[in-house]
């Protein structure tokens, strides 16, 4: 059905990857689609993979720190019918589609850090997200996760110039 690699699941099953791919899931490679662990996690959450949630996020922070909260805003993104995916190339940002566009029909219109709600606003760190999404040329948005908070707090950050 699947199978498991450090950073991806990989689904060759024709079915699973049709539906997949009807829910804005994951990217395809010739005959079958790669899921990151968090993305994998959200659909095991629903049932659409017969995976166990709880693993796959254990997984995932291994690598990375902050895979539970990253995991709640793409619950709580999804589950409001937006499709939001972990970057592929590396960056820790999430990726946030415009609602009613998947995958491939539209870009991806904003970046979104994910930071726990200690969060320290270092100026340095946010010019430097910020030169990333404006390189990019997508909106910035901060998501400041608590655990005893059901909804993640959203911060939009943007440039101005006074000239």
């Amino acid at each position: 059905m699947a199978e498991t690699s450090d950073d991806f699941i990989v689904v060759k099953e024709k079915p699973l990857i049709l539906k997949l791919r009807s829910l804005g899931a994951g990217v395809e490679e010739a005959e079958e689609t790669k899921l990151t662990l968090l993305e994998a996690a959200y659909f095991a959450d629903r049932g659409v993979l017969p995976l166990k949630k709880d693993d796959l996020i254990h997984r995932a922070s291994r690598r990375d720190k902050l895979s539970h909260e990253k995991y709640s805003v793409i619950k709580y993104l999804r589950d409001r019918g937006y499709i939001v995916r972990p970057s592929l190339d590396g960056t820790p940002y999430l990726r946030l589609h415009r609602k009613g566009f998947r995958p491939g029909e539209d870009k991806t219109f904003c970046l979104i850090e994910v930071v726990r709600k200690d969060w320290q606003c270092e100026p340095g760190k946010l010019l430097e997200s910020l030169d990333m999404a404006g390189r990019l040329r997508k909106e910035l948005a901060i998501a400041v996760v608590d655990p005893k908070q059901e909804k993640p707090l959203f911060l939009k950050f943007g440039r101005m110039n006074f000239d």
